[in-house]
């Protein structure tokens, strides 16, 4: 797509990131960086800060072709469908379309204005398989392990806080497993796709490991990164990158 005008939701790690590299690339022009009231811009961003806006109704009416989600499920929730009337949407926090409402809502809306709803990789591997091979995958299993303080929860938690399905999984960890999300979304679905979530209160690092099995194969992948201080890892900021270079067209290496 030869997208011209983007809007930007969320400036924290991944949106500041995702803003840097449409600027410092020339990939389009930038509208408007959406935040809510609490956020305080870091010093020496002036560019970033002369975009940032709180007003939703501005957002909604800029003549954007394509904006990009980065802040909280929430949005997907309350504007993802009106947005997508207008134009495509990038959803980093695809953890909402765990809601069947909320789903059905969006998926309408671009069916209706024959637009398209994106889903990033995030911060794992092997969506590309997991959507070539669905048909013949029987089984997904996603354990995602963070300290207690990434998971929103006493920062002594340890062990397993959650197994079930990622559709439940999301209700319950919405910020923490938009990786899970994707990997339903691509695969098998949100309620065939097992999420486990570990609390370790010794680690800095947030891991995925990913296993799937099939008809005549599986897969058991990990991916491990440092903590940025919050919900994500020091690989997230690369593939969110990596992922808008390919929506644009723009990557060193093409995939195929």
């Amino acid at each position: 797509m030869n997208y011209q005008r983007v809007g930007i939701i969320g400036a924290g790690v991944i949106g500041q990131a995702i803003f840097d590299v449409i600027v410092t690339q020339g990939l389009a022009a930038v509208d408007y960086v959406l935040v809510d009231d609490r956020f305080a811009a870091p010093a020496g961003v002036q560019q970033l800060r002369e975009h940032l806006t709180t007003d939703v109704q501005r957002a909604l009416a800029a003549p954007t072709d394509l904006v990009i989600e980065a802040a909280h499920p929430d949005v997907i929730t309350r504007l993802g469908a009106e947005l997508l009337a207008k134009g495509d949407l990038c959803a980093f926090s695809s953890s909402a379309l765990a809601d069947v409402s909320v789903e059905t809502a969006v998926r309408r809306a671009a069916a209706t204005a024959g637009t398209r709803l994106l889903i990033p990789h995030g911060a794992v591997l092997a969506l590309d398989g997991l959507s070539d091979g669905r048909d013949a995958i029987e089984q997904v299993i996603v354990t995602t392990t963070k300290n207690g303080a990434s998971l929103g929860t006493d920062t002594s938690a340890r062990g397993v806080l959650f197994e079930g399905s990622t559709r439940d999984a999301c209700a319950r960890f919405p910020r923490n497993v938009n990786v899970h999300a994707a990997l339903a979304i691509a695969g098998i679905g949100f309620d065939r796709t097992c999420s486990i979530v570990v609390a370790d209160p010794e680690t800095r690092k947030m891991r995925h490991r990913i296993q799937v099995f099939g008809q005549g194969f599986e897969w058991d992948i990990s991916v491990s990164s440092t903590t940025l201080g919050g919900v994500s890892g020091a690989y997230t900021p690369k593939s969110a990158v990596g992922s808008i270079q390919r929506i644009f067209g723009f990557h060193p290496v093409a995939a195929c």
